[in-house]
This record gives C-alpha cells, structure tokens and sequence, in this order.
C-alpha cells in the first residue's frame, strides 16, 4: 500500500540536480525591471539579464547591483522565487532556525546541545568567550571563534557555531533546503511594473 507524503513528513525528494549556467548567483547587468517579486516580507525586483538570452537577473527592491538567475519566466515564478531564496548568504540559519529541534541542554559549562534537522543529528558546544564548537553524528568537534557577533540566546549562538566551524555545512542538510525553499517560494507574488 502506497501513503501519500505530506509537506511535513521528513522524507525528503531529491532536489533538482540539474547543471547551472556558469553566471546563475554572480553579478551581472540586467534591463529595467519588469516585475516585483516578494516571498514573505521580501519584495526583488526582476529584468532580463543583459547577455543571457531569456535568463532573469533579481535585485533586493532599491538596490543597485543585479544577481544573474538560471531561470526564464516559462520556468514559472516558484521556481524563480526559490533560486531566489537559495541565493541568499543567510539560507541556511534562516533554516536551521525553523527546522533544528534542540532535543538536549546541558544546564552547566560546557553548555552542550544536541539538535534533530529532519533526521539529521549534530551538537554544540558553547565554550567561555564567545567561542563553540559543533560536530555531526561522525563525532569530530570543529572549533569557532564568533567573537563580538555572538548572540546571547544559546539556540541561535549554537547554529552560528555550526556555520562559522563548518563551511559545508549547508551540504549536509540537502535537498531538505532547496526542498523548503520551494515550499516558501509557493506563496511568491509578483506584480508587473508599468
């Protein structure tokens, strides 16, 4: 007997893997915008990408510089949306924060965490001055030093300490992020510019 998935179930479907153009997420020149997308309280500009053929370019609204895009409008405005999102520099604390479950604190020093992303094990450690540590499952601590940034809530600090410790780390939560991305991206909505 074959169960429906639902949106929340952890199993995830594989990503699209398919290859990029050499440009997609790099700066380029696009035409005047044509269109406001926004995704939640996030409103981009987008215009054709100058040189790309039918390729798009986005922008933050109000910014100067544009950010070439693998996609064309017969792509449908999800899937723009979600490349938009997975551009982002903040996509994986922005998903580690609505999808790590802390399922342990120590409550003295060394405060360790251990956290459950969709099956996904791992764990931190918050050391004295602003300094942590993280590791999977496979056991190996990585050091990080978060100096003045470091946030006093400790769920938060202990997602920063994975990301400055382990510069793979968005790798080791795929297809679940592009997958949520998709799943953001459905409430896109786009206005034409006149």
């Amino acid at each position: 007997m074959h169960s429906q998935t639902f949106m929340t179930d952890t199993v995830a479907p594989r990503a699209d893997c398919r290859p990029r153009c050499a440009s997609h997420g790099h700066v380029c020149s696009a035409s005047a915008p044509f269109a406001l997308l926004t995704l939640g309280a996030r409103t981009y500009e987008i215009a054709e990408a100058n040189g790309e053929g039918e390729r798009l370019a986005f922008r933050a609204q109000g910014q100067q510089e544009w950010c070439a895009l693998d996609r064309r409008i017969a792509d449908g405005w999800i899937e723009v949306g979600s490349d938009i999102l997975l551009l982002d520099p903040d996509v994986l604390f922005d998903f580690l924060m609505t999808h790590a479950v802390r399922t342990q604190t120590a409550q003295q020093p060394p405060y360790d965490m251990a956290f459950d992303t969709l099956g996904i094990k791992w764990s931190a450690r918050l050391l004295q001055d602003r300094d942590g540590e993280v590791c999977f499952s496979d056991g190996l601590w990585q050091h990080a030093r978060l100096g003045l940034k470091a946030p006093q809530d400790g769920r938060e600090r202990a997602i920063m300490v994975l990301i400055a410790a382990l510069p793979d780390a968005r790798q080791r939560f795929e297809p679940h992020i592009t997958n949520w991305a998709r799943r953001i991206a459905q409430g896109v909505r786009v206005m034409p510019i006149m």
